[in-house]
């Protein structure tokens, strides 16, 4: 069990008969629980789900242990999936549920955190309620017109060599994730600094995975102003890929940045409204591709929605959307449920 699970008044228990030996277990006691606090204090939106960017290091977590479910929708417009050059063509169209799990242990003042993804990847049902949603608001499909109804395809390729497909629908273990993470600061003040490694347990042939073992640094700061939050959180993502890998034909760099910015308000009453809590946040994440194909190429921007409730302290639920560029076509729900520490 580890110190974040113990009740207050045993953490703060001496354990010796004199004094001055009192006082320091007290001291280091009471640090322990301002870090241990503090990594529960800002949790970072979720990522971009494209198929492109799935086989890319996880954004750097808090180093709380939980689970979280969520649905995506990916679809390029039919009309964009060959490079002006004609040498890479590229068709993402297709539904992903997925689990992510993240398993945390206390390590001094840091924390180590373990990320498993499991993906289920078919064509989905959602391309109806899509064209549903947009009819309804008068909206162009974006060319869903052009293609076929609940399709999987995830297809690149570069002067005839594939670089990766995925056509027939089944469960995928997604690349992992081992981060470690030292926390500042309290929950109303604080930061976190972090690295980590992603372990090549994914294949790049499908798009669960880039084949190789990624490195990522990354920093965050938060401060609570009454109701009111702001965050910010930056990375930089290393990308070890083998010599020989089928990605290098469609990249011009193994290194990009990642960013996200958010503000948030926070309930403290036990009623609907005054219980609710939500936080917007715009991301920025930069793309080591070179195909020629715009959508695929220049940095994508993300809207992050999510929203939570005093009367559920330990879930949250949101929602992800490309932010007005389109360069990363999804849409994502999600929902977290927290162990330990709410």
């Amino acid at each position: 069990m580890t110190f974040v699970n113990l009740p207050i008044h045993r953490a703060l228990q001496p354990f010796a008969p004199t004094a001055g030996q009192a006082s320091g277990r007290l001291l280091r006691a009471a640090a322990l629980a301002l870090v241990a606090l503090s990594l529960g204090a800002q949790e970072t939106p979720r990522p971009n789900r494209v198929a492109w960017f799935e086989g890319f290091p996880e954004p750097l977590p808090e180093g709380v242990t939980e689970v979280a479910l969520e649905t995506t929708s990916q679809f390029l417009r039919p009309d964009m999936e060959h490079s002006a050059d004609g040498r890479t063509f590229a068709r993402l169209d297709g539904d992903s549920w997925q689990i992510t799990a993240d398993l945390a242990h206390a390590l001094g003042a840091s924390r180590l955190n373990l990320r498993v993804r499991l993906a289920e990847r078919s064509g989905g049902i959602t391309d109806q309620l899509i064209w549903n949603w947009h009819r309804l608001f008068g909206m162009d499909q974006g060319g869903r017109q052009y293609a076929p109804k609940n399709r999987l395809a995830y297809h690149l390729e570069r002067d005839g060599v594939v670089v990766g497909d995925l056509s027939r629908p089944g469960l995928a273990l997604m690349d992992v994730d081992l981060a470690w993470v030292r926390p500042f600061g309290t929950p109303d003040a604080g930061g976190r600094i972090g690295a980590s490694v992603q372990l090549p347990t994914g294949r790049q042939s499908d798009f669960s995975g880039d084949g190789g073992t990624d490195g990522l640094v990354g920093g965050a700061l938060w401060h609570r102003y009454g109701h009111w939050r702001v965050f910010g959180q930056a990375e930089r993502v290393v990308l070890g890929l083998p010599a020989h890998s089928p990605l290098r034909t469609v990249l011009d760099k193994t290194s990009f940045s990642r960013a996200w910015a958010s503000l948030g308000w926070r309930g403290d009453g036990d009623g609907p409204i005054s219980g609710l809590g939500i936080e917007v946040a715009l991301a920025y994440a930069g793309s080591p591709y070179r195909t020629g194909i715009v959508r695929i190429d220049r940095a994508g921007w993300q809207q992050h929605w999510t929203f939570r409730h005093t009367r559920l302290p330990r879930w949250r639920f949101g929602f992800s959307e490309e932010a007005g560029t389109y360069t990363a076509p999804d849409i994502t729900a999600f929902t977290a449920y927290r162990f330990g520490r709410s």
